[in-house]
């Protein structure tokens, strides 16, 4: 890795990654990035806990080629690169899982004779069981130095956060209640019945079950007691 071009360009790198604002661009950005720590190869994507089939890719820069012959094999079944990565907190070479089985003995033989050698994963589980891979081949030989680890983890874990951010729905915001509505709601919380609600806040009666029927039409319910339910649930008002 180019030491300085990579600390100087670090920053700026990530800052990239995170302004963009498709997966496509951000893929584009992020094997930029792995380009100024090495040559590698590197794919990018999810693998369901409890759902066999391996890697369900997001972005990849291996070839084609690889990628057909992998799929078609259905090596994702017993890579015990994968199968590793779903119970590790944390990065590891590939040589740390030894194969032992025929079919993945046959997955090292055909991916050594596809010109990859070494590589480096980076699991990254997320909250519904499922885990973020960032699995980076080497062309080269050698081990991946402890520097590069450190760099291929920052990027991935820069990765895993802005893809997160593109593809999961914004929390739907609240319905917006008026100050009246939720005065009322907060006296019905507290057990008024509507004429001591009128009482306390000097309305009449009809004012006070118009603006409890325009906050239980907002919030979508069917009664005063789940529209104070949800009003309480959404932070709307307080007891």
């Amino acid at each position: 890795m180019n030491r300085d071009l990579f600390d100087s360009m670090a920053m700026d790198t990530l800052e990239a990654m995170l302004n963009t604002r498709t997966v496509d661009e951000l893929a584009a950005r992020f094997h930029e990035a792995v380009s100024l720590i090495g040559d590698f190869y590197c794919v990018a994507g999810i693998i369901k806990k409890f759902q066999p089939g391996g890697l369900r890719p997001t972005t990849s820069s291996y070839p084609t080629s690889w990628t057909r012959h992998y799929m078609g094999s259905e090596y994702g079944r017993v890579d015990p690169v994968l199968r590793r990565a779903m119970t590790s907190a944390t990065g590891f070479g590939w040589h740390a899982c030894d194969p032992v089985k025929q079919q993945e003995k046959a997955l090292v033989t055909d991916m050594h004779d596809f010109g990859i050698h070494v590589g480096f994963i980076i699991p990254i589980h997320g909250p519904d069981g499922s885990v973020f891979l960032v699995n980076f081949g080497q062309l080269a030989r050698k081990m991946v130095s402890p520097r590069m680890q450190v760099a291929l983890t920052m990027l991935a874990m820069q990765c895993y956060q802005q893809y997160h951010r593109l593809t999961t729905a914004p929390e739907p915001q609240p319905p917006a209640l008026t100050q009246r509505e939720c005065e009322c709601l907060s006296w019905v919380a507290n057990g008024r019945t509507t004429v001591e609600v009128a009482d306390r806040l000097m309305l009449n009666e009809n004012t006070v079950k118009f603006h409890l029927k325009n906050a239980q039409r907002k919030l979508d319910c069917t009664n005063r007691v789940t529209t104070v339910l949800k009003a309480i649930s959404l932070g709307l008002i307080v007891i």
